[in-house]
């Protein structure tokens, strides 16, 4: 029988080498979008996702995974509010996590552990978000993110570190969506219609959402001013795979 101290150096090892299974064990099993986003390592990553597909949980876990490692994570989110939550979803891996190392300095904010792992949670501000050297950063709404403040802060990346932006659409201009249309950096798509465990939400939200509103949340769709001639939903509901073309 392996002793028990190796057995927990081996689970360790595991959802160190597989960020997705850490995710599986502290929520359940992840969307194939997560577990894509979980497993990359694109030196860039852009996430284009509706809301309430698990982002925040996502990103969490990702933080996590690279704090247990001994890294230094820089999370930038649009408020203050946003920026305490996701530090909480944080905690909650950490909590969930037996091999956890110990925390020597924890705030509002802010999370420290004694292997030399950090994470700091800051809502968008170029004057305030200056002056570290991190190995992850995450930009939490980052087509909300002013322009201005995510240049001050990709030069903090270290040489051989990650940026993961994650994001719903908002407008079809800004440093967002410039990336993602270019198409440079690591692409991740997640539609909330193309998820099955949230088909009741987007058949409700459908129902009483303006469409331009759930074309942008739930299609994740750049949208500029002005309304549709046709509803696109309809055209994508006529469109079948399965019927041939007519042959006369």
């Amino acid at each position: 029988m392996l002793d028990s101290t190796l057995l927990d150096f081996l689970d360790g090892l595991h959802v160190a080498l597989d960020p997705a299974a850490r995710f599986e064990r502290v929520i359940g099993q992840p969307d194939d979008w997560q577990r894509d986003f979980l497993r990359s390592t694109s030196e860039f990553s852009l996430v284009l996702c509706s809301r309430q597909v698990g982002k925040s949980t996502s990103t969490a876990c990702l933080a996590w995974g690279a704090m247990t490692l001994g890294r230094m994570v820089l999370i930038v989110a649009p408020s203050e509010r946003q920026s305490k939550e996701l530090l909480r979803k944080i905690i909650d891996f950490k909590n969930a996590d037996p091999s956890a190392p110990r925390v020597v300095r924890s705030t509002l904010t802010e999370l420290e552990l004694a292997n030399g792992g950090r994470v700091l949670c800051a809502p968008a501000s170029s004057d305030t978000i200056r002056g570290f050297t991190v190995d992850l950063i995450v930009v939490e709404e980052a087509a909300f993110v002013p322009d201005d403040v995510i240049t001050a802060i990709l030069p903090m990346r270290k040489e051989g570190g990650r940026v993961v932006m994650i994001s719903t659409p908002a407008g079809r201009q800004g440093f967002f969506f410039d990336l993602w249309q270019a198409g440079r950096v690591h692409r991740i798509f997640a539609r909330s219609v193309d998820i099955p465990r949230l088909a009741a939400k987007v058949e409700f939200d459908r129902r009483f959402m303006p469409l331009v509103k759930f074309r942008q949340e739930h299609l994740c769709e750049f949208l500029g001013s002005g309304t549709p001639f046709f509803d696109p939903l309809s055209l994508e509901a006529a469109i079948s795979q399965d019927s041939k073309a007519l042959v006369l």
